[in-house]
Order: structure tokens, then C-alpha cells, then sequence
């Protein structure tokens, strides 16, 4: 049962201190008017009559959070997260991705974009928290990952081979309520494949670019070798998600077409220093993968590519939902300024996404907030010590 307070959505929020994050400076102390959800006012003098007041004096308030690259229903405690999940049966696992889901929003990420579900749980997930059904984040679901036959996880997958099947998968994620189609371009670190061979060529790769756009729908890309990499960036892949290899021309390209680079560059990390626990080779390829992602991630960050923020929760010996926060520290490690890190978990995915909605402290806004007990331009720690979270105005936390 929720709580009487999980169900309001009026609030008067007082004394705020909240983050631009467009320019990375604070604002305020000022007043926000939140109604039905949404922000209505920002500076209103006074209470209306009846509005619960929530008091954020001393506290640091910013928008919620966005993880652009989730598998919410999966178990990332496990050594995997697939065996586990096809063993609980649909039932037990997407009540785990509820369970998933609220410990997510309970960390202040309000929105999620889910890159990969079994039986395309995800779309059911975010209706459910779109419904008011249960207090859960923003889902932007993909579904399942569009794949070949030998693919990238294909437990996960709508394996399309032929032309036909790739039109009729996208359509079918279409007729979901789909506006991401996500898709497997080369093998992975986890697996038995190689990492190298382009699994969709590059002609398939742009009849699942073609085929998204007409249905005004966007193409994210598992991709880590460059030869892979290239070809999504040839054919207006919109997100390319890990990135391991991408040149200066690449990022020229991607630059010049608008598209986005979603590095998840923990996962990878946690891979490479798993030896005691996973396959010789899943080590090995993840060790060259961290090496690589770092002199790319710093090479976009030199070159001005846009950048947004993605973990890969959920998988393999990551741990439990979320690890947005961790993420954060290690794109800041490698040399993100921590105000474009906050950026690149708001503002940046709500752009990508095309959700006006949400990613910013602004009228109109979903009243997603998330208030700290200390300055996160300081330290990013700021984020692990959290006050209160709203959803919609709701109060999760």
C-alpha cells in the first residue's frame, strides 16, 4: 500500500537552493509552486491553501537523474543475470524489476531508458509506473534487442535476419508504444563471441535506421569494435552505447549528424577486475575494453561529442540497482568536469530522448526532484546522501 504522502502530487516547496544545470550554477533560495505533478510556478510568494509544505532549506536541489542504458529486470548480483532470469519465470522476474525499479527512483534517477527485456517486460513495467499504479521512474523501453541470428545475448533478442523480419520487428516495437529500437552491431565483452565482426552489415544497418526514422523512432547500438562503431555512425545510428573504439573522424561524423555517445564505462571496469569470478576471456576482452573507452571517452570530451550518461545496471557482477552515482565518479575521474557530469544525467538524455519534460529545475516541468545534504558541485558523494526524492511530486524518498 502506498503512503498518503506517496500520493500527493501538490506540493509547496520553500527556501529552495536548485541547480541550472545548463550553466551548472545555482539558483535561489526561492519558492516552487509543484501542481498535479508538474511545476507551476517558480518564486510564488506564498502556499495556496491546503498544499503540504516541504521545507528545503539548506539542502541542494536538482532534477532527477536519467540512466540512458538499463536492464531493469535483471539481477546484476548474480554471475548471471540471464540463467537467472530465465529460471524465476516472467512472473518472479518482473516483480524484480519492480523491486529494481524502486530502488532506482529511491536513489533520485527518475528516468530510465531500458535497453534490452525479456518478453519486452519493460513496456508493461512503464506503464504500470506511467498509470500511477505503483511509484516508480520514468521506463523509455526498447524491448527486446533487435539481432541476428549469433548475436549479442540472444535471450534478450527479436532475432530478424532478412530484410522482411527487420521491418516487421521495428513495427512490431512500434505497435508497443516503442520509440527506441536498441540493436546488437557487434559481439560483446560477455559471451562467448568475439567482440571484432559487424553482426548487421552495413546495408542492414541502414534499412534499421530507415525503417526507425519513418516511424519516428530512435536507434540505439550495442557497439564496441570500430569497424562496427563506424558503420552505425555511417548510417545514423542515434546513440551509440559502449563505444569502445571511435576516431577522430568518427566523432567528427557523429558531431556533424547529432548523435550520442553513451560510454558505460564502470561495467567494463568491474569486468576487467573480476577474475576470481568470470571466464578467462570475458576478463580479457573486458581489460582491452576499459583501456580503449578511456582514451575515447577523453578524446570526445577534447572533441565536444555529446555525451550521456548510461551504466548497463543489471549486469553480470555489476551489483544491485542503480549505479548511476558510481558511473558519475568515473566519467568525472577521467576527466569530466563534475558540472557536465551532472549535465550529461539531466539535461543531455532529456534531449536525446526528446522529452521536454524532464532533465531541468523549470515551469512546466515534471516535478522531478531530488534534494541533497550537500553541494554535489563539491563532491559527487553529494548524491549517496540524499533527503528526499519527488516523482511527479509524489515523495519516494
Amino acid at each position: 500500500m502506498q503512503s498518503k504522502d506517496e500520493k500527493i502530487r501538490n506540493r509547496y516547496l520553500k527556501n529552495v537552493t536548485y541547480l541550472d544545470v545548463r550553466n551548472g550554477t545555482w539558483q535561489g533560495p526561492t519558492n516552487i509552486l509543484v501542481q498535479d505533478g508538474v511545476i507551476k510556478s517558480i518564486g510564488e510568494e506564498a502556499a495556496p491553501e491546503g498544499f503540504p509544505v516541504l521545507d528545503c532549506t539548506g539542502l541542494y536541489v536538482t532534477p532527477g537523474l536519467t540512466d540512458m542504458h538499463v536492464h531493469i529486470i535483471w539481477a546484476g548480483e548474480t554471475l548471471d543475470p540471464v540463467r537467472t532470469m530465465l529460471d524465476d519465470g516472467a512472473y518472479k522476474t518482473i516483480l524484480k524489476g519492480v523491486f529494481n525499479a524502486q530502488s532506482t527512483l529511491a536513489k533520485g534517477i527518475t528516468t530510465i531508458r531500458d535497453v534490452g527485456s525479456m518478453d519486452d517486460m519493460d513496456f508493461d513495467l512503464a506503464e504500470i509506473f506511467e498509470e500511477g499504479v505503483l511509484l516508480g521512474p520514468n521506463i523509455v523501453p526498447c524491448g527486446r534487442i533487435l539481432q541476428c541470428t549469433g548475436g549479442h545475448v540472444p535471450d534478450l533478442g527479436i532475432i530478424a535476419d532478412s530484410p522482411d523480419e527487420i521491418k516487421r520487428s521495428i513495427r512490431y516495437l512500434k505497435s508497443r508504444g516503442g520509440h527506441w529500437v536498441k540493436i546488437a552491431a557487434t559481439g560483446g565483452a560477455f559471451g562467448p563471441e568475439e567482440i571484432g565482426p559487424v553482426l548487421y552489415d552495413e546495408q542492414e544497418l541502414q534499412l534499421i535506421v530507415d525503417t526507425a526514422h519513418s516511424l519516428n523512432m530512435k536507434v540505439c547500438a550495442h557497439a564496441l569494435s570500430k569497424v562496427g562503431i563506424d558503420q552505425c555512425i555511417h548510417t545514423g545510428v542515434d546513440c551509440i552505447e559502449h563505444g569502445a573504439v571511435i576516431d577522430e573522424a568518427g566523432m567528427d561524423m557523429m558531431i556533424e549528424k547529432g548523435l550520442t555517445y553513451i560510454p558505460t564505462l564502470t561495467i567494463y571496469r568491474v569486468l576487467a577486475n573480476s577474475g576470481d569470478k568470470l571466464a578467462a576471456n570475458v576478463v580479457e576482452k573486458s581489460i582491452m575494453v576499459t583501456a580503449q573507452q578511456k582514451e575515447t571517452f577523453q578524446l570526445a570530451l577534447k572533441k565536444g561529442v555529446r555525451i550521456a550518461l548510461g551504466t548497463d545496471a543489471g549486469s553480470v557482477v555489476f551489483g544491485p540497482h542503480p549505479n548511476v552515482h558510481n558511473e558519475m565518479k568515473m566519467m568525472h575521474e577521467y576527466g569530466m568536469p563534475i558540472a557536465d557530469v551532472i549535465k550529461s544525467a539531466t539535461i543531455t538524455p532529456a534531449e536525446v530522448l526528446g522529452d521536454e519534460r524532464i532533465g531541468s529545475v523549470d515551469v512546466g516541468k515534471r516535478a522531478d526532484l531530488v534534494g541533497l545534504r550537500s553541494n554535489p558541485l563539491d563532491s559527487l558523494d553529494a548524491f549517496e546522501e540524499i533527503e528526499f526524492v519527488l516523482k511527479d511530486g509524489r515523495r519516494a524518498v
